[in-house]
């Protein structure tokens, strides 16, 4: 990778193309949560957060975004709207539209708009196939086909621009020089498939003993974001060779989890939280049957694991509020009160004037 920008200052006409260039970048950060949420530290393991939530769309997908410009896309909303920022501001193409489910709650339709994208959405399930010919991505294929003027980005099967290939570029040499005594990379997978495999596939080739754990939805239970696992075995990244395990998690469970991140300070959206959580069962899974301590560094003695950070929390608010139980967050104090206050104020300004 090329030397980065030490001082971290983009500035002349190219400020915006140099900040966008992961290569000028310092390293994002690698953060250790905090031992309350680590219920496996006396046992040495170590877990580091990779905060891709430091590039500057904020999200996992400026990376793939990056790679190349498109005009037309069918993916979460996180990588839609990286697409538009980048296409933007590196090339200064501001003809993004963005094809999503009508599933997705107004909030996220108002981000896409709020940073330019034009919305289109589409019925039907809201995970589709890239290979089912009457589906949102084989439409958009032959749309982009036809039309020299429209380009797709085909996120789950472009190899030449595909965010495997830029997560083998810059995330996982970030990670490895960070943290070569890395044992477990974890994140979630399905619309990141591209991180976990492009991530996976370089640590495996700088220290093969690495395990790579991909972590899914349960089914009919989704996190924004990740799949579950009969619909990643679609994909066509070679995952296989580079994904040792993988685990489900349910809804709550990653909303609760994300929650108590954020509130830890590492600010994270509900499949980060999902990442966390399957770590923690896949190590529970290696402590049970006694493989846990085979793991451990030769140099270090500690067992070190690193689960990816993809993006924020709030655009998903209305979901915590809606998966967790409301004695989980802080009472509003005085509510009552206050509108009572009001009502009162309210009937004195009714009555006659003495």
């Amino acid at each position: 990778m090329a030397q980065h920008q030490c001082h971290n200052v983009f500035k002349g006409p190219d400020s915006m193309v140099q900040y966008f260039n992961p290569d000028l970048q310092p390293f994002l950060p690698l953060v250790e949560i905090p031992d309350k949420l680590n219920p496996f530290r006396s046992s040495n393991v170590r877990i580091y957060a990779k905060m891709l939530t430091a590039l500057p769309a904020q999200n996992v997908k400026m990376l793939p975004g990056k790679q190349s410009i498109h005009v037309k896309a069918s993916p979460s909303g996180s990588t839609a709207l990286s697409l538009g920022m980048v296409s933007r501001v590196l090339w200064g193409n501001e003809d993004v539209c963005a094809y999503v489910t009508n599933k997705k709650h107004p909030d996220q339709l108002r981000t896409l708009r709020f940073f330019g994208l034009r919305v289109s959405l589409y019925g039907g399930l809201a995970q589709q196939e890239p290979d089912d010919a009457n589906g949102i991505m084989c439409r958009l294929r032959n749309l982009a086909t036809n039309d020299e003027t429209i380009s797709y980005p085909g996120q789950y099967d472009n190899d030449d621009a595909s965010s495997l290939e830029s997560h083998e570029r810059w995330t996982g040499p970030q990670i490895w020089q960070q943290l070569p005594d890395i044992n477990i990379f974890c994140t979630t997978v399905g619309t990141g498939a591209g991180c976990i495999t492009g991530t996976g596939k370089h640590l495996k080739s700088q220290k093969q003993a690495v395990k790579v754990v991909g972590i899914c939805n349960v089914f009919g239970d989704p996190t924004p974001g990740p799949r579950h696992y009969p619909k990643f075995e679609s994909c066509k990244f070679p995952w296989r060779e580079n994904i040792d395990a993988f685990e489900t998690v349910a809804s709550v469970e990653s909303y609760e989890m994300s929650m108590q991140l954020s509130r830890e300070g590492l600010i994270c959206g509900p499949s980060f939280g999902e990442a966390l959580v399957g770590l923690l069962r896949y190590l529970k899974k290696l402590e049970a049957t006694g493989r846990l301590e085979e793991l451990k560094g030769e140099t270090s003695g500690d067992i070190s694991c690193v689960f990816v950070c993809c993006d924020l929390p709030y655009q998903y608010m209305d979901g915590y509020f809606q998966k967790i139980q409301d004695d989980k967050f802080p009472p509003i104090l005085n509510e009552v009160r206050s509108a009572l206050v009001i009502l009162v104020l309210i009937r004195t300004d009714n009555k006659d004037p003495p």
